[in-house]
Parts: C-alpha cells; structure tokens; sequence
C-alpha cells in the first residue's frame, strides 16, 4: 500500500495554527511514518489495518511552508502550504450559496486575488461508491480566491474570511462542508437522532418499512440524479440562484423540467437518510484542525410537528461535531434563519418562528454557541437572499468578539425585559451600549395585541431601551411581538450595525 494523507491534505492547503495538528493517511502495515514543517516534527507507526496519524506541535501562522510525509518507502512532499486559521461552514443551500451567485460578486471578483485566502469543498457524497461513480474532479480542491476560482467558493464562507483576514492578518482558510435542501438528521449521528428527535427517526423507517431497499439502492447508484461532482451543471440552481424568477419564469421552467423534477421530489433522497452527511462528508475530513464552525441552516426542519424538536437536534448535531473533533469548547456561531414568505409558487405559510426560538434557545442554553443575527437581509419571495457579504462580516464580527477576544460590540440587541410606564410600555435591550437606532423612521415588524386586534402606537429609542406609547395604560392580557411572523424586514439596531433579534412579551 502506497504512502497516502488523507485527501484533505495538498498543496495550496491552510493549516490551523496555534494547535495541535493532526495529520492522517494510511500506508503499509509496520512502516515508520515520519510528518514535519516548520521545524516540528512527529513520528508513528502504521497500524495493521494501514492507517496512521500523527499529532504536530502548535504552528506559527506563515504564509508559505512544506509538509514533508515520509516512509520507509516513499515520500510525500505538499508546498505553498499555508498556516493561519481554519473554519468549517457547514449548512444547506444558503451556506453552500456560491459566490458564483451572490449580490455583490461581480463588484468583489475585480479585486478579489489572494493567496491568503483559500476555500476547499467536501464532495457532496452521502453513501459508498457515489464518488467512484460520477466525475467529482472539481470538487475537494483547495482553491485561492482569484477571479477563476471565486465562482466555487461559498459566498457566506468568502465574506467572513475575508473580513477575518483584514483584521487577523493571517491566512484564513474555509472547508465548506454543506449540502442544499437537508434537515439536521442528515449531518448528525443516527444514533443523536434517535435519541434526541425520535420522530425524524420514525418518519424515515414508517417511509422505508414497505420499500424494497435493495432495489432502491440498486436504483440509486449511477442515477445521474446523484451526480453532484459539477456545481454548475444544476440546472435547476443556475435558474433560481442567481435572482428571484418571475412567476411566469417559474410557470415556463417547470414546463420544461416538469417529469424529472416530479420524480426526484416524490422518491427518498440519499442525503435525507439520517447520519448520511455525517457518515460520508464530516467524517472524510475529521480530525483536521480548525478553529470552530459555521452553521446556516435550519429551513429544511421546518416540517410540521418536528420543527419544535430543531432546539434539541441542533444541541445534538453540535454535541456529535464536537465530539468528532474531540474538543467540546470548538465555538459554533449560528446564522439565525431571516424573515422569508414564500418560494416557487408554494403560497402554504412557513412556521420559521418556531426555527429562530429554537436557534436562539440553542445559543442561551449550549456553551460556546453564538446567535448572528440577518433579519434585516432577507427576501419576502426567495429562500435564498442574494445578499451573502452581510452575513459573513456579521459572522467574523462574532467571532473577533467571542473567538478572538476583541472588545467590540458584536451581538444582536435583544429585548431582556419590559416594564410597564404612564402610556405604554418600556423594552429594555441588551447588547444595545452607545443606544438604539430605528433606520428609516417607522419601526418594522412590531404588534401589540390586544384581545386580538391589533393596536396603534408611536415609538422611539432612548439609550437602550424601546419605548411604545399607546396613549393609554396596557390592559392585561395585551401581547407585545417583534419579528413574530414568517416575513419581515428588522430596522431595529444597535451601534455595530447589527439588527435586533426576535421576541415576545406577554403583560
């Protein structure tokens, strides 16, 4: 057996600095496996079974090394190798979102090359035998950011390391690790599943109990539906990505596309089995070092009766990353799904509410765990907002204040408290230092209820706090709600920028 890293490994790759680095492959059984850069060095021996790894000492961020693997037998030798930080962005669509895509891409492609700055994509494979199957030649590459390869990059994962490399001044790599359309159960250990959302579990077997699993197999591998190795070979991705498709658009679309897309929407995608991401995506690149992970997703767990379960199987996916890694302290920051109505023609009401409580119960209540609030950039008629650079520079403010220690200001106000007054009522906000800010002069998205009827008010900020007028004192019974519906558009915010987050009081 040929000396081999695991494919993650190759020139033009970023390492994690500042940690220990592990480094994996597989050779001849009883071999010496001898691994150095940057001076340090480690050293193992090839296990029965053909794999080996070995754990280097912290490295100093630089922007150009060699990785030198060596055997008994062969040599390995990776150059332009960098060493900074290192992120993996994990999600459905909205974080796989190319940049290919994205609002500002093509202002950004013109000044857009650096070396320092490098994206690598995990093939989008979810069970044995698919990468052998289709031509995955453009996927799993370690890319710089250049007019020829921004297209590939994930635009969320572009624009926060882009902004964390200005601020940094170390190269800062993503591992975008994501798939479009998948609920949580797919990216977690069946076994969480069941522990945690034994209903997602179910939902899966009641659909499998009468299918021939064999023959569904049999028709899953080499079905060019499962071809995933040409990002830009989705038809259906490069329509609707790019912008919002008129109605008439949609109607002349799926005239053309009507059978297949039928066909593929009615049958059990391979991706939808529980833990098949987990097993075939996350697992490839594990133990690589990194520095924490972003998460944007959530949409696909908005099914009826299983979407209250999100809190518990999003704390589970985060329990089951971390445990991979081994380090239950790796920082998660959590994009908060925005404010989205409908899409492709589906009038039904979606029930995001229940997804942002969830998000945000998961960020108060698991360590480590950031909210990022977007509620100000989503898009009434699209679920996949245009503009990416807003959530990315919002995640890289996150994490220089909770990852890298700067003293700024870089959480979403929230309402912590409410207090009646004379003529109305008074929230208070955290995360609100230097005051509040209503853009544009009226305030979006805010009800007061009362025995069902909407009421009128006025409103303004004062230092940190909202305050309503209603011209009289609140009965009882009256309910105060921002951001409470599936569509809005938050013009609430502090002095970073950042736009509120959802609440709801009740007096």
């Amino acid at each position: 057996m040929m000396l081999q890293a695991a494919v993650i490994f190759q020139s033009g790759m970023i390492l994690q600095r500042g940690k220990c680095l592990a480094v994996w492959g597989t050779g001849n059984p009883g071999e010496t496996i001898g691994v150095q850069i940057q001076g340090r060095t480690g050293q193992t021996v090839t296990e029965a079974d053909g794999t080996w790894s070995v754990d280097l000492p912290p490295l100093d961020a630089s922007v150009s090394e060699e990785l030198i693997i060596k055997s008994d037998s062969h040599k390995i030798i990776f150059e332009q190798v960098a060493v900074g930080e290192v992120w993996v962005a994990g999600g459905q669509s909205n974080m796989e979102f190319l940049m290919r895509y994205e609002k500002h891409k093509k202002e950004e492609v013109k000044d857009c090359t650096d070396p320092d700055i490098r994206f690598y994509d995990v093939p989008e494979v979810c069970y044995d035998g698919q990468l052998e199957e289709f031509d995955y030649s453009r996927q799993g590459i370690w890319r710089k950011a250049n007019p020829e390869n921004l297209d590939y990059f994930s635009a969320v994962g572009y624009y926060f390391q882009k902004a964390l490399k200005e601020k940094l001044n170390v190269p800062v790599g993503i591992i975008g690790c994501n798939w479009g359309g998948t609920a949580s159960c797919s990216w977690m250990n069946p076994e969480t599943v069941r522990k945690v959302g034994e209903p997602w579990m179910q939902e899966y077997e009641t659909r499998t109990a009468s299918m021939d699993m064999e023959e569904y197999w049999e028709n899953q591998h080499g079905n060019q539906m499962n071809d995933k190795g040409n990002p830009f070979a989705d038809v259906f991705g490069e329509f609707m990505m790019p912008r919002t498709p008129t109605e008439e658009e949609l109607v002349e679309f799926f005239s053309h596309i009507k059978d297949n897309f039928e066909e593929y929407a009615n049958i059990l995608q391979p991706q939808a089995i529980p833990g098949s991401l987990y097993e075939h995506m996350l697992k490839s690149i594990v133990p690589y070092t990194i520095k924490g992970f972003l998460w944007y997703q959530g949409e696909s767990d908005d099914v009826p009766g299983l979407n209250v379960l999100y809190k518990d199987m999003l704390s589970g996916l985060i329990s089951d990353w971390r445990r991979l890694w081994g380090d239950e302290a790796l920082p998660f920051l959590i994009v908060q799904l925005p404010g989205y109505d409908c899409w492709l023609m589906n009038t039904e009401e979606n029930h995001y509410p229940i997804i942002r409580r969830c998000q945000e119960a998961v960020a108060d209540s698991v360590e480590h765990t950031y909210l990022c609030s977007i509620s100000d950039v989503g898009e009434e008629k699209d679920i996949h907002p245009k503009d990416k650079k807003t959530v990315g520079q919002r995640l890289a403010l996150l994490a220089r204040g909770h990852v890298y220690g700067e003293e700024i200001l870089c959480d979403a106000p929230r309402a912590v408290s409410i207090k009646r007054n004379a003529d109305g009522v008074a929230v208070t906000f955290e995360h609100a230092e230097g005051g509040l800010e209503i853009k544009g002069g009226h305030l979006n998205a805010l009800q007061i209820i009362s025995e069902g009827t909407e009421q009128e008010y006025s409103v303004y900020t004062e230092g940190d706090q909202l305050i309503i007028r209603m011209g009289n004192p609140l009965e009882e019974g009256v309910s105060v709600k921002f951001a409470q519906t599936p569509w809005y558009q938050v013009n609430l915010y502090n002095k970073a920028g950042i736009p509120a987050v959802p609440f709801e009081f009740s007096l």
